[in-house]
């Protein structure tokens, strides 16, 4: 896995905005965008910064043959944007899901009725699509 994907991932799931990102390890927005875009790579100092922050080591960081395990979160992500897709729509969805599910405003009751409706659209969808 290349480390554009690397940071991507855990700036995700620390939910860490780029441009504040760059800032807090001293470089500018500009230069990170060249890491993100794997069209540059970082100096060792900066590397060594970057991975602090992240609280991983600058080699993981750096070698594209280390992979990173993947929540299903991520994993399901992953497969909509490699087949194309915008993943835009299912973040949001999964995003308000855990705010929903996460926060106290729904009940037990409430929760697993709404995992069971969940599960009914998902079995009709399975129908629907044969």
């Amino acid at each position: 896995m290349k480390m554009n994907e690397k940071l991507d991932i855990l700036l995700n799931r620390k939910r860490i905005r780029r441009v504040d990102f760059a800032e807090s390890v001293g470089i500018t927005y500009r230069a990170f965008a060249y890491y993100m875009s794997d069209t540059r790579r970082p100096r060792k100092s900066v590397l060594e910064r970057i991975a602090k922050e992240l609280d991983v080591t600058p080699e993981f960081l750096a070698d594209d043959n280390i992979d990173m395990e993947l929540t299903l979160e991520e994993h399901f992500i992953k497969r909509i944007t490699d087949r194309g897709n915008d993943p835009t729509a299912a973040m949001k969805f999964l995003v308000q899901s855990r705010g929903l599910l996460a926060g106290n405003s729904l009940s037990e009751e409430d929760k697993s009725n709404l995992m069971r409706c969940l599960t009914e659209i998902y079995e009709d969808s399975l129908k629907n699509g044969k």
